[in-house]
């Protein structure tokens, strides 16, 4: 079994005038999976990437995947087609720039790719992008999309969609490997669930530099009302270890060289 890192590199403040604090939390990232010889994926928010481009360089020179998240983390469903098109097609070429490397992933902010936003599947194509991370199969309070696969699919346009994984607990379906999930989940259980998904599965996590921020002083987070930002806020001193739990053993390579595995082995269902 092999759990692949992902990270959704966004500034989650809704104050973005003073410096933020993602850069020196990611530097600690990108030393700690240095240290254990583990290569992430890593979705970048444009706007983000133009302030902080040496940052991205460093990650993809250490050998991280980069992969894209929007250009303001701005959910599919406050979107339109042109407009995304405009903004993808533009940071998806300044990325590549600046990384020297094609950027085939993405990630919809709030995985609100669901049954009403399915027109950004066409576009991501369009675009030149091979998969995307950003259907979470089942229902759920914010975006969700009851009725998709929970295990890889291919879209009709070709793309490939890795779902968030997974798991069933008293008749509710919980995202665990990720966000406040996995903050407040023990990791000895998300390893458990982790080990009993079927091989066709992706697994991944999902986490954000102020999910390993533990001394940051209490802030709103963008989008979140003050109970979400303040459940978002605690609990973040042992989320590394439990990282380094769950990670245990097989590390997952990056998203994209998964996703040429399961191109190979013909391990995708189709759905529309």
């Amino acid at each position: 079994m092999g759990i692949t890192f992902t990270l959704d590199l966004e500034d989650h403040r809704v104050d973005q005038s003073s410096p933020g604090r993602y850069e020196a939390v990611v530097r600690r990232l990108l030393n700690y999976l240095a240290e254990n010889g583990r290569r992430s994926t890593v979705f970048v928010v444009g706007s983000l990437a133009r302030r902080s481009p040496a940052l991205i360089s460093e990650i993809s020179h250490a050998g991280h995947e980069i992969a894209y998240h929007s250009r303001d983390h701005v959910t599919l469903d406050r979107d339109n087609s042109s407009s995304f098109m405009a903004e993808t097609g533009t940071d998806k070429a300044f990325l590549e720039d600046l990384t020297g490397q094609a950027v085939t992933g993405f990630r919809a902010p709030v995985f609100s790719l669901t049954a009403d936003t399915m027109w950004a599947v066409d576009c991501l194509t369009a675009l030149g992008f091979t998969y995307s991370s950003s259907v979470l199969p089942a229902a759920h309070p914010l975006f969700g999309f009851p009725g998709a696969p929970n295990q890889p699919f291919r879209w009709p346009s070709g793309l490939i969609e890795l779902p968030v994984p997974m798991h069933r607990v008293l008749g509710k379906n919980l995202p665990y490997l990720g966000g406040v999930y996995l903050r407040y989940l023990p990791s000895g259980i998300a390893l458990r669930w982790a080990g009993a998904k079927p091989s066709a599965q992706v697994l991944w996590t999902y986490c954000h530099p102020y999910d390993f921020d533990a001394t940051e002083p209490f802030c709103r987070i963008k989008g979140a009302n003050f109970l979400t930002s303040m459940i978002l806020w605690l609990n973040r001193e042992n989320t590394l270890a439990k990282i380094e739990k769950i990670l245990s053993g097989a590390g997952g390579a990056p998203l994209r060289e998964r996703v040429a595995e399961l191109e190979q082995n013909s391990g995708l269902v189709d759905f529309s």
